[in-house]
């Protein structure tokens, strides 16, 4: 249960969520994301109440659950081209998910089978999907939990990169 939760983060800024397991931190993701209700209180993204104006509050989130949501029969091309239709995306599709693919260092596996990736690669196919529609807020639940110290490293400086042109949240225990 959270109680007397409280915080405002500007554009641009990263923020994190520390604590351990049980703490909280993925409640409170959920929460921002529209996924739980709460009973009290309002959450705003990008001055869009979550509760009143859902649907456009949501448009400005990318969300990477601590489970990346991956259909592991799919290739990473074929999952980018679906979640960007879920998301009704107005980019130029293949520049856009071009483009997403070299942020996130998956261009070399775009024809393979989510399936048959490295646990590495399945987490940035993950951030891949948060990031089609070029949302200002983006929120990771637990973005390197299970990685190695390498990919842990690799994914924290992309996070510090996306954090140039985007609000970024995340939580971790470590």
């Amino acid at each position: 249960v959270l109680s007397n939760v409280s915080f405002e983060i500007n554009k641009g800024e990263i923020v994190g969520f520390l604590g351990p397991n049980g703490a909280g931190k993925s409640t409170t993701m959920n929460i921002l994301t529209g996924f739980l209700s709460f009973t009290e209180g309002r959450v705003e993204i990008d001055g869009l109440d979550i509760f009143d104006f859902p649907d456009e509050a949501k448009k400005s989130i990318g969300y990477l659950p601590e489970t990346p949501p991956l259909y592991p029969e799919m290739t990473v091309t074929e999952y980018l081209n679906f979640v960007y239709d879920l998301k009704g995306c107005k980019l130029n599709r293949k520049k856009h998910i071009d483009e997403v693919c070299d942020v996130v260092r998956i261009k070399d596996v775009k024809k393979r089978i989510i399936n048959n990736l490295s646990k590495g690669f399945k987490q940035r196919v993950g951030i891949a999907q948060a990031l089609i529609g070029n949302p200002p807020v983006i929120i990771f639940d637990e973005p390197t939990v299970g990685l190695d110290p390498k990919q842990i490293i690799e994914v924290r400086n992309l996070i510090r990169n996306l954090g140039r042109d985007h609000t970024v949240i995340l939580s971790t225990h470590v």
